[in-house]
Protein backbone atom coordinates (compact mmCIF):
# COMPACT_ATOMS: atom_id res chain seq x y z
CA UNK A 1 0.00 0.00 0.00
CA UNK A 2 1.31 3.53 -0.65
CA UNK A 3 2.51 5.69 2.39
CA UNK A 4 -0.01 8.65 2.78
CA UNK A 5 2.14 12.27 2.18
CA UNK A 6 3.23 13.79 5.25
CA UNK A 7 0.84 16.66 6.70
CA UNK A 8 2.07 19.51 7.58
CA UNK A 9 0.29 21.63 10.33
CA UNK A 10 2.13 24.55 12.39
CA UNK A 11 1.75 24.77 15.85
CA UNK A 12 0.57 21.11 15.96
CA UNK A 13 2.49 18.48 17.92
CA UNK A 14 5.08 15.68 16.22
CA UNK A 15 6.19 12.88 18.12
CA UNK A 16 8.92 12.37 15.92
CA UNK A 17 10.82 8.66 15.31
CA UNK A 18 14.45 8.23 13.44
CA UNK A 19 15.51 4.68 12.83
CA UNK A 20 19.36 4.09 12.06
CA UNK A 21 19.19 2.37 8.63
CA UNK A 22 19.04 -1.67 9.41
CA UNK A 23 18.58 -1.05 12.81
CA UNK A 24 21.94 0.23 13.20
CA UNK A 25 23.75 2.51 15.73
CA UNK A 26 23.70 6.09 15.23
CA UNK A 27 26.06 7.15 17.98
CA UNK A 28 29.32 5.43 18.76
CA UNK A 29 30.77 7.68 20.94
CA UNK A 30 29.69 10.64 23.09
CA UNK A 31 30.97 13.30 20.73
CA UNK A 32 28.73 11.56 18.61
CA UNK A 33 25.96 12.81 20.67
CA UNK A 34 27.30 15.98 21.52
CA UNK A 35 27.42 16.86 17.72
CA UNK A 36 23.94 15.74 17.47
CA UNK A 37 22.50 17.52 20.22
CA UNK A 38 24.35 20.75 18.25
CA UNK A 39 22.58 20.59 15.18
CA UNK A 40 19.54 19.75 16.90
CA UNK A 41 20.12 23.04 18.74
CA UNK A 42 21.05 24.71 15.45
CA UNK A 43 18.22 23.89 12.89
CA UNK A 44 15.67 24.31 16.13
CA UNK A 45 16.69 27.63 15.81
CA UNK A 46 17.20 28.44 12.22
CA UNK A 47 13.78 27.00 11.71
CA UNK A 48 12.21 28.40 15.20
CA UNK A 49 10.78 24.71 16.02
CA UNK A 50 9.80 24.43 19.80
CA UNK A 51 10.89 20.71 21.47
CA UNK A 52 9.33 19.61 24.72
CA UNK A 53 11.17 16.13 24.82
CA UNK A 54 13.85 14.57 22.88
CA UNK A 55 15.51 11.27 23.75
CA UNK A 56 18.74 10.45 21.77
CA UNK A 57 19.27 6.52 22.24
CA UNK A 58 22.42 4.05 20.21
CA UNK A 59 20.19 3.36 17.19
CA UNK A 60 17.03 6.01 16.94
CA UNK A 61 15.89 9.30 18.17
CA UNK A 62 12.82 10.43 19.55
CA UNK A 63 11.67 13.98 18.85
CA UNK A 64 8.42 15.70 20.48
CA UNK A 65 8.05 19.11 18.82
CA UNK A 66 6.38 21.85 17.12
CA UNK A 67 6.77 23.50 14.21
CA UNK A 68 6.16 26.95 13.16
CA UNK A 69 5.83 28.12 9.72
CA UNK A 70 8.61 25.76 8.12
CA UNK A 71 7.72 22.75 7.33
CA UNK A 72 8.84 19.76 9.77
CA UNK A 73 10.22 17.97 6.43
CA UNK A 74 12.62 20.86 6.08
CA UNK A 75 13.83 21.06 10.08
CA UNK A 76 14.42 17.05 9.42
CA UNK A 77 16.29 17.19 6.43
CA UNK A 78 18.79 19.82 7.47
CA UNK A 79 19.34 17.84 10.77
CA UNK A 80 19.54 14.46 9.04
CA UNK A 81 21.67 15.08 6.54
CA UNK A 82 24.67 17.30 8.39
CA UNK A 83 24.72 14.70 10.80
CA UNK A 84 24.95 11.74 8.48
CA UNK A 85 27.27 14.03 6.47
CA UNK A 86 29.71 14.41 9.90
CA UNK A 87 29.09 10.25 10.66
CA UNK A 88 30.36 9.28 7.62
CA UNK A 89 33.33 11.69 7.18
CA UNK A 90 34.37 10.84 10.80
CA UNK A 91 33.60 6.80 10.28
CA UNK A 92 34.70 6.53 6.85
CA UNK A 93 31.30 5.35 5.74
CA UNK A 94 29.10 6.36 2.42
CA UNK A 95 25.29 6.05 1.95
CA UNK A 96 22.14 6.43 4.31
CA UNK A 97 22.95 6.40 8.34
CA UNK A 98 19.26 6.71 8.70
CA UNK A 99 16.09 4.65 7.59
CA UNK A 100 14.72 6.81 4.65
CA UNK A 101 11.68 7.77 5.99
CA UNK A 102 11.09 8.81 9.48
CA UNK A 103 7.79 8.53 11.49
CA UNK A 104 5.90 11.45 12.42
CA UNK A 105 2.84 11.49 14.15
CA UNK A 106 0.58 14.33 14.67
CA UNK A 107 -0.40 13.86 18.07
CA UNK A 108 -3.82 15.78 20.31
CA UNK A 109 -1.87 18.33 22.61
CA UNK A 110 -4.45 18.09 25.01
CA UNK A 111 -4.61 15.07 25.42
CA UNK A 112 -0.96 13.23 25.19
CA UNK A 113 1.51 16.22 24.97
CA UNK A 114 2.44 15.48 29.33
CA UNK A 115 1.71 11.63 28.53
CA UNK A 116 4.52 11.92 25.61
CA UNK A 117 7.14 13.79 27.31
CA UNK A 118 7.26 11.37 30.06
CA UNK A 119 7.39 8.06 27.43
CA UNK A 120 9.62 9.86 25.75
CA UNK A 121 11.93 10.57 28.77
CA UNK A 122 11.75 7.38 30.05
CA UNK A 123 12.90 5.38 27.22
CA UNK A 124 16.54 4.59 28.44
CA UNK A 125 14.80 3.01 31.57
CA UNK A 126 12.57 0.78 29.57
CA UNK A 127 15.54 -0.26 27.66
CA UNK A 128 17.93 -1.07 30.35
CA UNK A 129 20.22 1.96 29.83
CA UNK A 130 19.39 3.34 33.08
CA UNK A 131 17.83 2.70 36.44
CA UNK A 132 16.31 6.20 35.95
CA UNK A 133 15.82 8.82 34.10
CA UNK A 134 18.29 11.84 35.50
CA UNK A 135 21.39 8.71 34.93
CA UNK A 136 21.04 9.65 31.44
CA UNK A 137 22.77 12.36 29.69
CA UNK A 138 21.44 12.76 25.98
CA UNK A 139 17.46 13.60 27.09
CA UNK A 140 15.67 16.85 27.78
CA UNK A 141 14.82 15.11 31.09
CA UNK A 142 17.59 17.34 32.54
CA UNK A 143 16.38 20.61 31.85
CA UNK A 144 12.97 19.78 33.58
CA UNK A 145 14.67 18.88 36.86
CA UNK A 146 16.59 21.74 37.31
CA UNK A 147 13.32 23.98 35.45
CA UNK A 148 15.90 26.24 33.45
CA UNK A 149 15.52 26.42 29.75
CA UNK A 150 18.60 24.55 27.38
CA UNK A 151 19.14 25.20 23.80
CA UNK A 152 17.18 22.58 22.71
CA UNK A 153 14.70 22.32 25.53
CA UNK A 154 12.41 25.11 27.44
CA UNK A 155 10.56 23.16 30.22
CA UNK A 156 8.42 26.03 31.62
CA UNK A 157 5.35 25.98 29.82
CA UNK A 158 5.10 22.17 30.72
CA UNK A 159 6.31 22.86 34.90
CA UNK A 160 3.24 24.83 34.87
CA UNK A 161 1.01 22.07 34.19
CA UNK A 162 2.53 19.76 36.32
CA UNK A 163 3.29 21.59 39.39
CA UNK A 164 7.10 22.45 38.76
CA UNK A 165 10.23 20.33 39.47
CA UNK A 166 8.89 18.58 41.90
CA UNK A 167 5.61 17.86 40.27
CA UNK A 168 7.95 16.64 37.22
CA UNK A 169 9.62 13.88 39.22
CA UNK A 170 6.83 12.71 40.76
CA UNK A 171 5.18 12.19 37.40
CA UNK A 172 8.37 10.80 36.37
CA UNK A 173 8.55 8.41 39.00
CA UNK A 174 5.02 7.76 38.84
CA UNK A 175 5.65 6.58 35.34
CA UNK A 176 8.98 4.58 36.37
CA UNK A 177 7.60 1.31 36.10
CA UNK A 178 5.21 1.78 32.22
CA UNK A 179 6.56 -0.43 29.33
CA UNK A 180 6.37 -0.07 26.01
CA UNK A 181 3.64 1.56 24.92
CA UNK A 182 2.56 0.28 21.21
CA UNK A 183 -0.18 2.57 20.76
CA UNK A 184 1.95 5.45 20.31
CA UNK A 185 3.20 4.04 16.99
CA UNK A 186 0.47 1.89 15.37
CA UNK A 187 -1.60 5.29 15.37
CA UNK A 188 -4.92 6.20 12.83
CA UNK A 189 -3.81 6.44 9.43
CA UNK A 190 -0.46 5.62 10.44
CA UNK A 191 -0.12 9.73 11.22
CA UNK A 192 -2.77 10.40 13.70
CA UNK A 193 -2.59 10.49 17.43
CA UNK A 194 -5.99 11.59 19.09
CA UNK A 195 -9.34 11.24 18.71
CA UNK A 196 -11.34 10.48 15.37
CA UNK A 197 -12.22 14.21 15.34
CA UNK A 198 -8.77 15.01 15.52
CA UNK A 199 -7.82 13.38 12.61
CA UNK A 200 -10.34 14.70 10.54
CA UNK A 201 -10.29 18.08 11.49
CA UNK A 202 -6.34 18.26 10.48
CA UNK A 203 -6.95 16.32 7.11
CA UNK A 204 -9.79 19.15 5.97
CA UNK A 205 -7.59 22.04 7.83
CA UNK A 206 -4.30 21.70 5.84
CA UNK A 207 -2.38 20.30 3.20
CA UNK A 208 0.10 17.45 2.69
CA UNK A 209 3.57 18.67 3.19
CA UNK A 210 4.81 16.30 0.21
CA UNK A 211 3.86 17.68 -3.20
CA UNK A 212 1.22 15.08 -4.67
CA UNK A 213 3.84 14.81 -8.06
CA UNK A 214 7.34 15.21 -7.94
CA UNK A 215 9.13 17.08 -10.94
CA UNK A 216 10.78 14.83 -13.50
CA UNK A 217 14.74 15.60 -13.19
CA UNK A 218 15.80 15.66 -16.77
CA UNK A 219 13.62 18.75 -15.90
CA UNK A 220 15.22 19.95 -12.72
CA UNK A 221 18.81 19.22 -13.94
CA UNK A 222 17.79 21.30 -17.29
CA UNK A 223 16.74 24.32 -14.98
CA UNK A 224 19.97 24.23 -12.69
CA UNK A 225 22.54 23.66 -16.05
CA UNK A 226 20.52 26.64 -17.56
CA UNK A 227 22.14 28.56 -14.26
CA UNK A 228 25.18 27.04 -14.61
CA UNK A 229 25.60 28.32 -18.63
CA UNK A 230 26.18 24.05 -18.98
CA UNK A 231 25.15 22.13 -21.93
CA UNK A 232 23.45 18.95 -21.17
CA UNK A 233 24.90 16.99 -23.37
CA UNK A 234 28.19 18.17 -22.05
CA UNK A 235 26.95 17.15 -18.53
CA UNK A 236 26.43 13.40 -19.55
CA UNK A 237 28.72 13.20 -21.83
CA UNK A 238 32.27 10.53 -20.09
CA UNK A 239 34.26 13.26 -20.19
CA UNK A 240 36.33 13.67 -16.80
CA UNK A 241 37.84 17.63 -16.86
CA UNK A 242 38.19 18.98 -13.50
CA UNK A 243 35.00 21.88 -14.09
CA UNK A 244 32.84 20.20 -15.50
CA UNK A 245 33.18 17.46 -12.81
CA UNK A 246 32.78 19.82 -10.13
CA UNK A 247 29.73 21.53 -11.72
CA UNK A 248 28.28 17.58 -12.43
CA UNK A 249 29.00 16.87 -8.83
CA UNK A 250 27.11 20.33 -7.05
CA UNK A 251 24.47 19.30 -9.67
CA UNK A 252 24.51 15.78 -8.04
CA UNK A 253 24.60 16.72 -4.60
CA UNK A 254 21.58 19.51 -4.82
CA UNK A 255 19.75 16.26 -6.78
CA UNK A 256 20.52 14.34 -3.88
CA UNK A 257 20.59 16.18 -0.86
CA UNK A 258 18.37 18.65 -1.32
CA UNK A 259 15.63 17.26 -4.08
CA UNK A 260 15.35 13.82 -2.70
CA UNK A 261 16.58 11.69 -5.70
CA UNK A 262 18.41 8.57 -4.89
CA UNK A 263 21.61 8.14 -5.61
CA UNK A 264 20.49 5.66 -8.13
CA UNK A 265 18.00 7.78 -10.37
CA UNK A 266 20.90 10.19 -10.40
CA UNK A 267 23.33 7.39 -11.45
CA UNK A 268 20.90 6.42 -13.84
CA UNK A 269 20.41 9.96 -15.04
CA UNK A 270 24.27 10.80 -15.62
CA UNK A 271 25.44 7.06 -16.78
CA UNK A 272 27.46 6.58 -13.51
CA UNK A 273 27.71 3.71 -11.48
CA UNK A 274 26.06 4.23 -8.12
CA UNK A 275 28.34 3.33 -6.05
CA UNK A 276 30.86 5.96 -7.25
CA UNK A 277 28.26 8.69 -7.36
CA UNK A 278 27.68 7.79 -3.32
CA UNK A 279 31.04 7.74 -3.03
CA UNK A 280 32.17 10.96 -4.65
CA UNK A 281 28.56 12.86 -2.80
CA UNK A 282 30.15 11.53 0.87
CA UNK A 283 33.33 13.70 0.03
CA UNK A 284 31.78 16.35 -0.88
CA UNK A 285 30.12 17.21 2.22
CA UNK A 286 33.66 17.83 3.67
CA UNK A 287 33.75 20.38 1.16
CA UNK A 288 30.18 21.24 1.70
CA UNK A 289 30.94 22.01 5.87
CA UNK A 290 34.47 23.36 5.30
CA UNK A 291 34.26 25.76 2.41
CA UNK A 292 31.63 28.95 2.78
CA UNK A 293 31.50 29.76 -1.10
CA UNK A 294 30.92 26.62 -1.81
CA UNK A 295 27.81 26.49 0.62
CA UNK A 296 26.61 29.86 -1.23
CA UNK A 297 26.62 28.56 -4.34
CA UNK A 298 24.57 25.55 -2.99
CA UNK A 299 22.36 27.49 -1.44
CA UNK A 300 21.64 29.69 -5.09
CA UNK A 301 21.14 26.76 -6.70
CA UNK A 302 19.03 25.07 -4.21
CA UNK A 303 16.28 27.96 -4.60
CA UNK A 304 15.61 26.20 -7.91
CA UNK A 305 14.48 23.11 -6.64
Amino acid sequence: MARKPRLFAPGILYHVIVRGNQRQKTFLSAVDYQTYQDKLTQYRRKYDVTIYAYCLMPNHVHLLLECSKTPLGKFMQGLQQTYTQYYNRKYKKVGHLFQGRYKAILCQKDAYLLELVRYIHLNPVRSKLARTSQDYRYSGDPAYRSGKATAIVDPRAVLKMIGGTSGYRKFINDGQDGGHREEYYEIADQRFLGDEEFGEELTRTYEDEEPKKRRGLSVVVKELAAVLKLDIEQLRAPSRGWKLSQQRTMIGYILVRRAGYTVKEVAGYFGRDATTISSILSRYDGRVEKEPEVRRQLERLAKIV
